[in-house]
């Protein structure tokens, strides 16, 4: 989710650029239907892929990142030759700009014999705030625009990535939706309503499918929006991205409606957004639908027909939220160290006396650090009244606070 800016001391465009770039990805693939495995972790996936055949990383699959990116030089800076230009890139909150660089064609492998050539744009400084919120090391983002001139499934149960030469067969697809794509700047968005309550309009929207948002849905909030906002907001953290946490509110929302699916209660993330790039784009897309929702799902893409086909996976579609009001973010060299770094304002955690910055050191009498952070935010998302004991690092000192799950909204 970056945008390359121009430079005073060059000129590029670039939309020109990821034509280019397209220009150069090669694909070798023997047979017309190839898959790729990926790991399901904290609501991404995540692809294991190898730079130039040697070196090991781990990308974010994106179907909202116009580009490809590395979070850290530390890859790219040994191999020769591998930066073109600096650039500048904006951050998930469409404000902070970010310096970069530009690479040449770099090759990735995804095992013996799938190969594509592609550019990066490379972090100058290192970020690692997606660490921090998966819980295990990440390097990059891969754009899902790399296989735009392909078909392409997304298969949460089985966890993987198919890819057709063609549209699979007219059985495979007995029990798909069919719904219309709309494709800007290589990325897929689709034509929704949502209904706030049951006393408000229904909102026509614009949103982008986005499988490198970990959440639900979000909807971008401005003074020009004339979009019913509900009148009980929660302020909170709705996630990271490249220039730290983003800020905003929370609520429920009474129905999101698209390809023919209804999605009943869903909590809803608002991005208030002020900067003229930022309310130019909210002409194009108001907001985006992400992994938690297409995750029920098995997705094809069609780029080129604009078209996408789904089928859900099953019958009852539930959605699972943190009933804590805890925000964790992962540090440590092993990112095995757990800090709270957010608490919503009267959640049950804040109530019983967590603060920012405690460290947990037991939940529920297991040790933190033989837990991912993965599976914490599974325990306080449980369903119910659950109780929660958790043992804490407060300064130089150790407390014990007890408190019982509960519906944020």
């Amino acid at each position: 989710m970056t945008i390359v800016k121009k430079m005073n001391r060059m000129k590029w465009n670039s939309s020109l650029l990821f034509v280019f770039v397209a220009q150069l990805i090669t694909l070798e693939l023997k047979g017309s239907t190839h898959k790729i495995p990926f790991r399901y972790v904290q609501s991404f996936i995540v692809l294991e892929l190898k730079l130039e055949n040697i070196l090991p990383v781990k990308m974010i699959f994106d179907t909202g990142a116009e580009h490809n990116l590395f979070f850290n030089r530390k890859y790219t800076d040994i191999i020769q030759d591998s930066y073109l230009r600096e650039v500048k890139i904006l951050g998930s909150d469409l404000t902070q700009e970010i310096p970069a660089l530009l690479t040449s064609s770099l090759s990735v492998h995804f095992g013996e014999n799938k190969t594509w050539n592609m550019q990066f744009l490379v972090l100058m400084e290192p970020n690692n705030s997606l660490n921090e919120i998966i819980g295990e090391q990440i390097d990059g983002i891969l754009s899902a625009a790399v296989f735009s001139n392909y078909i392409f499934e997304i298969d949460y149960k089985h966890r993987q990535i198919m890819l057709y030469d063609k549209l699979p067969s007219s059985k495979k697809l007995t029990h798909y939706q069919i719904c219309d794509l709309l494709i800007y700047k290589n990325k897929p968005f689709v034509k929704t309503e949502l209904m706030v309550n049951s006393n408000s309009n229904i909102n026509p929207l614009t949103l982008l499918l986005d499988t490198g948002a970990g959440l639900t849905l979000l909807i971008y909030k401005s003074a020009q929006s004339t979009l019913d906002i509900p009148s009980t907001l929660v302020p909170g953290k709705l996630g990271t991205g490249i220039g730290g946490l983003l800020n905003g509110y929370i609520a429920k929302s009474e129905k999101l409606i698209f390809c023919n699916t209804d999605f009943l209660n869903l909590m809803t993330n608002y991005l208030e957004i002020h900067t003229d790039y930022a309310l130019k784009e909210s002409q194009y897309k108001q907001g985006l639908v992400g992994n938690q929702i297409l995750d029920k799902y098995s997705i094809i893409f069609d780029y080129n027909q604009s078209k996408l086909y789904w089928k859900k996976l099953k019958r009852d579609v539930e959605f699972n939220y943190d009933r804590s009001g805890i925000s964790l973010i992962a540090g440590g060299e092993n990112l095995n160290k757990f800090v709270v770094a957010y608490l919503i304002p009267g959640s049950t955690a804040e109530v019983a006396g967590l603060k920012t910055g405690d460290q947990i050191l037991k939940i529920n009498g297991i040790p933190a650090s033989w837990l991912s952070l993965n599976s914490i935010q599974r325990k306080l998302s449980q369903k119910g009244h659950k109780k929660i004991s958790l043992k804490l690092k407060r300064a130089n000192e150790k407390l014990k606070i007890e408190f019982n799950l509960k519906d944020i909204l």
